[in-house]
């Protein structure tokens, strides 16, 4: 048998084409292509020297095969042709399958942290090339953005194989704002914490309120004592350790000095009218608490007290910063006790003082009455303790009758009047 000058053609997957070698590296896991010039009437009989290593995938019988590489090792590739005179010739080739590289990544540094931030991804060792997933080409990456990191290798064997990867999460970073409700010495700004987070939750707010004070706390409530320029901050963490900040100026404003003055001094049942004057500077509005359960909004109200005693007379009065002040006078409304009776009577049905009992003011408002009329003999002939009902003179005689009023007036003071009425038929 003629031996034949057999060309093999190695085909890749980057379509290079190599003359037959002594012996062709090649890749486990792969499927490679190997061929020989055509010729349309001859038969090919390809054969792999150890089929634990490669095994003929297509193509047998033909000038061109597919062999998948699926062991480490060296076998010997032979094809035999056979043309249509029966006239055979061989060649060979070696080829070696090398174990693809096993790159490990690792990180210098936690792979969770928050943005603006980053790890430190590295290969294990130095390859031909690397090639990060994020397009890093160098041996290490730094890694900002979450997802999975790997890098792919390749060796001086031409192989090549990903990393292991490794999940890297940047945590959004919180954003810190804050606003205030109330800028008035001496009365409590309120310091509302609108910072908001996109994932996790807010776990630590600190505010440094401008005067050298420092409070932990969400919102809070917090009061200056002086007025002037204050620079508020506000430092907030995430639960996931991640930080911001704002800062922002505002101006505590001196509140309003709330006054008034009220004539006349005191008042009466008889004249329970009072004027009330407010005496503040810059005020925008009023609020009048007269302790009777009225209200004005009026700057001068005139106000008509209903009872006696004493009234706790409030003035609130708010500014254009509203701030708030007030300020509150007791007023004493006096009672005037009166009360008239006749000295006689005609009980004749005429319509004209036919009945007797006495007459006055705010006799409704009396805690108790008692109204007696006594005979010359010193009997009982009339008596009532309704303030309504008045003697008729029933059963009575001409002549003169002796009375008695007790009285507990509506501030409680006990009173009592006794004295005589004629009685006219």
């Amino acid at each position: 048998m003629n031996r034949l000058k057999l060309v093999i053609l190695l085909i890749f997957a980057f379509s290079m084409k190599l003359s037959a070698q002594n012996v062709v590296h090649l890749c486990i896991g792969d499927n490679h292509n190997f061929g020989v010039p055509d010729n349309p009437t001859s038969f090919f009989d390809w054969s792999i020297s150890d089929p634990s290593l490669a095994t003929i995938n297509s193509g047998n019988g033909t000038h061109h095969i597919l062999i998948d590489l699926n062991n480490k090792g060296v076998f010997q590739l032979l094809v035999k042709e056979i043309d249509a005179n029966g006239c055979s010739g061989y060649d060979s080739i070696l080829v070696e399958i090398h174990a693809l590289p096993n790159p490990n990544i690792f990180a210098i540094g936690s792979t969770s942290f928050c943005e603006e931030e980053s790890v430190l991804l590295q290969v294990d060792s130095n390859y031909v090339t690397q090639s990060w997933n994020n397009g890093t080409t160098t041996f290490y990456t730094y890694a900002d953005t979450s997802g999975n990191y790997y890098v792919n290798v390749t060796d001086t064997n031409g192989c090549s194989n990903n990393s292991n990867a490794i999940n890297v999460v940047a945590h959004p970073n919180p954003i810190a704002d804050f606003s205030i409700n109330g800028i008035c010495a001496n009365i409590p700004s309120q310091f509302m914490n609108t910072s908001t987070v996109s994932t996790g939750n807010i776990v630590s707010s600190i505010w440094y309120l401008g005067n050298g004070d420092v409070v932990n706390g969400d919102s809070l409530l917090y009061t200056y004592t002086f007025s002037g320029d204050y620079y508020t901050q506000l430092f907030i963490t995430s639960d996931y350790g991640c930080l911001d900040s704002i800062g922002k100026w505002y101006y505590i404003y001196d509140p309003p000095i709330a006054s008034f003055e009220y004539n006349p001094f005191t008042v009466s049942t008889l004249q329970p009218e009072m004027n009330f004057v407010t005496t503040t500077s810059n005020f925008i509005s009023v609020f009048w608490d007269f302790d009777d359960s009225t209200y004005s909004v009026l700057p001068n109200p005139l106000h008509e007290f209903e009872d006696p005693g004493t009234h706790d007379v409030m003035l609130m009065v708010t500014d254009s910063n509203q701030c708030i002040d007030s300020v509150m006078h007791r007023i004493t409304m006096y009672y005037d006790f009166v009360l008239y009776i006749p000295n006689s009577f005609t009980p004749n049905d005429d319509g004209e003082n036919d009945n007797f009992g006495p007459k006055g003011i705010r006799m409704e408002k009396y805690e108790s009455y008692e109204f007696t009329v006594f005979n010359r003999w010193g009997e009982k002939v009339f008596t009532t303790d309704k303030v309504s009902e008045q003697w008729d003179g029933e059963n009575g005689i001409t002549g003169a009758y002796t009375w008695s009023i007790i009285i507990i007036d509506e501030l409680g003071a006990v009173r009592k009047k006794v004295g005589e009425v004629l009685l006219i038929k």
